[in-house]
This record gives structure tokens, C-alpha cells and sequence, in this order.
């Protein structure tokens, strides 16, 4: 009962009111049938029925069809309300079942309804114009199935009108998070590119300068240490502020990013503060690397730097470093070799996105990147990159 309550509304209450309105107006002001008291009561059932037929179709077309027979039965002059109310049920039966119910109901309404005039005297279904008769009451009876098909076509293409924007709209979310996941991504990349390498010598030199003040023979050299130290210090931090200030203004404007990069600048200064920082580095650029792609000019910059910042960490000062960058027909290959640790060094966490970023980096342009440790204890790292890939 309280879910029936709940389904009820206003419109329901409507339709009762018009449907008992208009019955009421048909009875008073049309032909008497001479069913007096008879006449209102199926009058009524059949407005307080329809009330019904938005919640459960084909039972209210049933009980319409039940008092169109009965005022057929009972009254002289039969009544219009009831088979008036089995039409409007009849196309909310088309409007809310499929095909099957729906020529099932329209075969009862039709039945009705020649039950209904044949009973009548005249012989109105007799002859010509009785042959007539039946097609136009077939023709009047499938008007509301035509009718309440059309509605439920119009619903069913208004519900997947409303499901494919709903679909678009979830791919647009999809792929605007995609979006926003690959971009906070190279940001990161970006960000661990220009900064780790300068964060590496900075930490590094640090520790040298505070190894050389505890162990050093006499104060002079430890001051001369800790004076080149936190020169290379100052000048480490000063370029990470320079490279910060270009990232920032590549991602305000990414329309500048191919004006502010110079790749083989950025290998000369990764090789020049490897060097500060004590890292013994010869490096090979071969000259024809300028008229590579530069996609791939700067991949192959970005791998140098994290190459050298890896031996900044793993093998410390005075390592032997091997920096390879040449280009031939048909791919730019980068290899960075180092000897490995040649006494302590301070030990500098592990970020986590070096190597998988160099290697997401070289899938992307269709590269590879190999790694692993060399017979005399160092490491090398060498990448290739196809000439082919997008620029």
C-alpha cells in the first residue's frame, strides 16, 4: 500500500477528474440510455479505473473492456465513456508493452467493439456500408496502438539520446583524467630531469666539504676544500633555479618549450657539474647530432643527465664516466659507462623515477634502453633511438 501511495500522484488524480468530468458532462448533457443510477455507477468505474492506467495498462484496459460489455449489456442505449476509456488505455498499452501484448489488446478492443455495434439493431454491420463500418472501427481502434508506438519510439530514442551523452560524457572524463594523469606524469619527469641532477652534485659536494673539514691534514686545505665546495654548491643551486624558472614558464606556455631547450647545451653543462662534483667525465658528442629530430636530441639529453647524476650516487667522486652520444642513418644512440665507486662516498637516496623514467621516456619514441653492471664493477647504461620517430 505505501509503495502504491508512493507511485500515485497528482497526474493520476487528473486524469480521474477529467475522465469523471467529461463522463459526467457526456451522461447529463447527451441522449438519455435510460440506465439511470446504473449508468453513473459504471460512469464512475470506468474514470476511477483510468486513474490507474499509467501504473498498470492492461489491467485497466481489461476492466474497461469488462464495463464497455456490461453498459452494452445493461443500458438501452449502451454508453461512450467506458469504450472511450478502453481506447485511452488501449494506447497506453502500446505505449508501455511491446509488440505482443500490444496486438493482443488490440484484438480484444476490436472484438469489443463489433460486439458492441453488432448487438445494436439496423444491421449496421451488414452490407457495403456494414464492410465499411468494420475497416473504419479497425482502422479507429489501431489509431491510439499507432499513436502510443510512436510515444514509446520517441522515449526509446530519448533514452539512448541520454545514454550516448552519458557515455560521451564519462570517454570525456576518462580521457581528460588520462590527460591529467600523463601531464602531472611529465611534469614529474620534467621536474626530476632538471632538478635531481643539481640536487645530486649539491648533496655531494656537501659532503665532501664536511668530510675535508673533519679529516683534512692542516685548516688551509680544509678552507680551500670548503671554499671550492660551496662554490660549486652556489653555482649547482643558481642553475637549478635557472632550469626551475624555464620549466615554469614552459608549462604557463607550452608554445616555448623548443625556444628555451638546447639539448646539446644541457649535455655540456650535466658534463661540466659532474665534473665540479668530482666525477672524472670524457665525453664524445658526435657532430652530426644537431640534425637529428629534436625529440630526440632532447631524450638523449635528458638520459645523459640522469646517466651522470646515477654515477654522482652510486659511484661518488672520482669515478672514471664515459659519455657516448653519436647518430648514424638510421638511429641516435646514447651509452654512459663509469667505473664504478673508487673509495666512500656520501650515500644519496634513491628517487625511484630515474631509470623507469629514461625507459618510459625511449618506449615512447620507439627505443631501447639497456642497463645492468659491467665486469670490472661499474655500470653502463646505452640507449637507442630510431631516427623515425616523431619529432
Amino acid at each position: 500500500m505505501e509503495r502504491f501511495r508512493a507511485r500515485w500522484s497528482w497526474l493520476d488524480a487528473a486524469i480521474v477528474a477529467v475522465a469523471g468530468g467529461l463522463g459526467a458532462v457526456s451522461v447529463v448533457l447527451g441522449p438519455s440510455s435510460g440506465g439511470g443510477a446504473t449508468e453513473w455507477v459504471l460512469v464512475g468505474t470506468a474514470a476511477v479505473a483510468l486513474g490507474l492506467v499509467r501504473h498498470v495498462p492492461l489491467i485497466v484496459f481489461a476492466v474497461e473492456v469488462v464495463l464497455t460489455l456490461i453498459g452494452d449489456s445493461v443500458l438501452p442505449e449502451g454508453s461512450h465513456v467506458a469504450p472511450l476509456a478502453g481506447v485511452v488505455a488501449l494506447g497506453a498499452v502500446a505505449y508501455r508493452h511491446r509488440w505482443l501484448a500490444t496486438a493482443a489488446a488490440y484484438l480484444v478492443g476490436y472484438a469489443t467493439i463489433l460486439v458492441a455495434f453488432g448487438s445494436d439493431d439496423g444491421g449496421l454491420l451488414t452490407g457495403v456500408d456494414g464492410l465499411v463500418r468494420i475497416v473504419t472501427l479497425a482502422l479507429t481502434v489501431a489509431a491510439p496502438v499507432a499513436f502510443g508506438r510512436y510515444l514509446a519510439g520517441v522515449r526509446l530514442a530519448a533514452a539512448v539520446a541520454e545514454e550516448r551523452v552519458r557515455d560521451a560524457e564519462q570517454r570525456r572524463d576518462a580521457e581528460m583524467q588520462a590527460i591529467r594523469l600523463a601531464e602531472r606524469a611529465r611534469i614529474a619527469g620534467d621536474l626530476h630531469d632538471l632538478v635531481a641532477h643539481h640536487v645530486s652534485a649539491i648533496a655531494l659536494q656537501a659532503g665532501t666539504a664536511q668530510y675535508a673539514a673533519t679529516h683534512a691534514p692542516d685548516p688551509e686545505q680544509r678552507l680551500s676544500v670548503a671554499v671550492d665546495s660551496l662554490g660549486a654548491i652556489h653555482t649547482s643551486a643558481g642553475q637549478a633555479l635557472v632550469d626551475l624558472r624555464s620549466l615554469l614558464r614552459v608549462l604557463r606556455n607550452p608554445s616555448e618549450q623548443e625556444s628555451l631547450v638546447d639539448p646539446e647545451q644541457m649535455i655540456a653543462d650535466a658534463v661540466q657539474r659532474s665534473r665540479t662534483a668530482g666525477l672524472h667525465v670524457v665525453a664524445h658528442l658526435d657532430d652530426g647530432t644537431a640534425e637529428a629530430p629534436l625529440t630526440l636530441r632532447v631524450t638523449a639529453a635528458r638520459v645523459v643527465q640522469e646517466a651522470l647524476t646515477n654515477a654522482l650516487k652510486h659511484a661518488g667522486p672520482g669515478a672514471e664516466v664515459e659519455t657516448t652520444v653519436d647518430v648514424d642513418d638510421t638511429q641516435l644512440s646514447v651509452e654512459v659507462a663509469n667505473s664504478g665507486p673508487v673509495g666512500p662516498h656520501p650515500t644519496l637516496p634513491a628517487s625511484g623515477h630515474g631509470l623507469a623514467g629514461m625507459r618510459e621516456r625511449v618506449e615512447i619514441l620507439g627505443g631501447t634502453l639497456a642497463a645492468g653492471p659491467t665486469r670490472t664493477g661499474g655500470w653502463r647504461l646505452r640507449v637507442t633511438l630510431p631516427l623515425g620517430a616523431r619529432s
